[in-house]
């Protein structure tokens, strides 16, 4: 079974979900989603709220219902605020949730604040509804993950997009090894996402390529997971169906047990694939 470990989605109907912030784009519905897996034999799906709405989780919580079992959904949440820990919850039992993203760009002013104490609640809610966080920012960015997932090893955090490396970094790697180090903690695991964008090539990005191997050496395949940014994914991609390719094909070193992992397996060991209450 084939998992895309990160999409978006976004309705075409914009009087009943209203963005609050600008930047979407057509087409993004759940319907195009689905349409577009079956190309690629893509059986399931975990959908990443889109920015543009916020902390509005109601499109993402009826594509899951519309659809139960296709989709593992991570929601974004004002997690500063003081009720965020009963925010989350009510996220995962009332709309089918599994965890929510730690979005770095929303905390540019102070991204300390995402490791404050005042985080340490939010963080035991989530391990103790057993639940994951996906991290989305930079290697830059990964000392302030380090510093929770060290605290909470019941919380499984997956970093997005390997963490938007410079794949122009020479060794020792200062910026990327804090990535690297991640791999001590066996709660964390990393999505092989996005790498058209780190890229400076041409499909199929094989400059990215040496940096996706040293996670694979220091995290192994049974922690890393294949993800397509749909419909992004289409801005660098000539298909939805090559994205797929350049993990299953071009990714020379893996073995097919890896690909098996990568490409699904990883990804059905940490999210639920679950209806949301009615």
């Amino acid at each position: 079974m084939i998992i895309d470990s990160h999409v978006h989605v976004w309705s075409d109907d914009d009087l009943r979900y209203p963005t609050a912030r600008p930047g979407k784009q057509d087409p993004g519905s759940v319907e195009f989603l689905i349409e577009t897996m079956a190309t690629a034999a893509v059986e399931k799906a975990v959908i990443v709220q889109p920015i543009f709405y916020l902390f509005d989780t109601r499109y993402v919580a009826d594509s899951m219902r519309r659809f139960p079992g296709k989709f593992a959904a991570i929601a974004l949440m004002d997690q500063l605020a003081p009720a965020a820990p009963d925010r989350l919850e009510q996220l995962v039992k009332e709309q089918g949730f599994s965890g929510i993203r730690l979005h770095f760009p929303l905390h540019s002013d102070n991204p300390q604040a995402l490791a404050g104490k005042d985080q340490n609640p939010l963080w035991q809610r989530a391990q103790d509804l057993r639940l994951g966080f996906i991290a989305f920012g930079n290697c830059g960015n990964l000392p302030i993950v380090e510093k929770m997932v060290r605290q909470f090893p019941g919380v499984k955090v997956v970093v997005d997009h390997v963490a938007h490396p410079d794949v122009t970094e020479k060794p020792p790697y200062p910026l990327f090894s804090n990535l690297l180090r991640l791999a001590r903690y066996p709660n964390v695991f990393v999505k092989i996402s996005n790498l058209s964008t780190a890229s400076r090539q041409s499909y199929p990005y094989r400059d990215t390529f040496p940096f996706v191997r040293m996670l694979y050496d220091a995290f192994g395949p049974q922690r890393l997971m294949w993800g397509s940014d749909f419909p992004l994914v289409f801005k660098k991609y000539s298909s939805y169906l090559a994205c797929l390719e350049n993990a299953r094909t071009h990714l020379d070193f893996l073995t097919e047990e890896d690909k098996n992992w990568l490409l699904g397996n990883t990804a059905a060991s940490v999210w639920t694939f679950r209806s949301p209450a009615t």
